[in-house]
């Protein structure tokens, strides 16, 4: 239990604006050895994501709370729809935090609007996306090969902010979840034709947009035996790796 606190604790910390982490610092810094101290910050989102699921195997949910003094909070939930931001607070890109990932040689991004009771995310984190749902049809697919006009395809971009222009909904909805996928990067430009389905297996992450407290937060979303649980990504994150 003091060492899931002392986890705890820490990921806080990294939530918090830097002049808020000095004064959080020296507390902390009389509760940790200072081999704790020099855990890097994705080394220490590993560990507390291990221990999340461990707590979620043992079915000790009420581990996964807001830590006392700290920041934002690591959550499991059946739903999402607690969490999803509404649609009126997300009039543009203008009001989301930086996304914290820039772009990777080995990813490009999906940015999509899903449903807030997070049926369709589960479906396609499970069961990959399927290209019989997409609104838009092939222009060039990534693999140079010549498709049927008409042939629908599933677009993503090399670059996230690229992704993000898609994050907002044109449905009726008042909640919604913006969600970037980072699936297996195919082709050589800037964006990709995808014109079949997307197997789960070239989803390497799901990064959604929740509120928590009342603030937009990133975070990467995953789902343990049925349930999701999302962990806020640090706020510096300039490069996501």
């Amino acid at each position: 239990m003091k060492k899931f606190l002392s986890l705890l604790l820490l990921c806080g910390l990294f939530t918090l604006s830097p002049c808020v982490q000095a004064q959080k610092w020296q507390g902390i810094k009389k509760a940790l050895s200072a081999k704790q101290i020099k855990t890097t910050a994705f080394a220490l989102r590993g560990k507390v994501e291990s221990v999340i699921f461990r707590a979620a195997r043992l079915g000790q949910a009420e581990l996964l709370v807001k830590p006392q003094n700290t920041g934002r909070k690591l959550l499991q939930v059946s739903s999402l729809a607690a969490f999803a931001p509404a649609r009126v607070d997300l009039p543009s890109l203008k009001v989301v935090p930086p996304f914290p990932f820039e772009s990777n040689s080995k990813e490009m991004y999906r940015g999509m609007a899903l449903k807030a009771d997070g049926k369709d995310l589960r479906y396609i984190m499970l069961n990959g996306m399927e290209v019989s749902k997409s609104h838009y049809e092939n222009f060039a697919a990534y693999d140079n090969n010549p498709y049927p006009d008409g042939t629908k395809a599933i677009y993503a971009a090399h670059n996230p902010k690229h992704a993000l222009h898609f994050i907002f909904t044109e449905e009726d909805w008042d909640t919604y979840i913006p969600v970037i996928f980072h699936i297996k990067k195919l082709g050589w430009r800037d964006f990709a034709s995808i014109p079949h389905d997307v197997p789960p297996s070239w989803i390497y992450r799901v990064s959604a947009l929740l509120k928590i407290n009342g603030q937009f937060v990133w975070g990467e979303l995953k789902l343990y035996k049925g349930d999701f649980v999302f962990m806020p990504y640090p706020v510096k994150n300039p490069t996501g790796k």
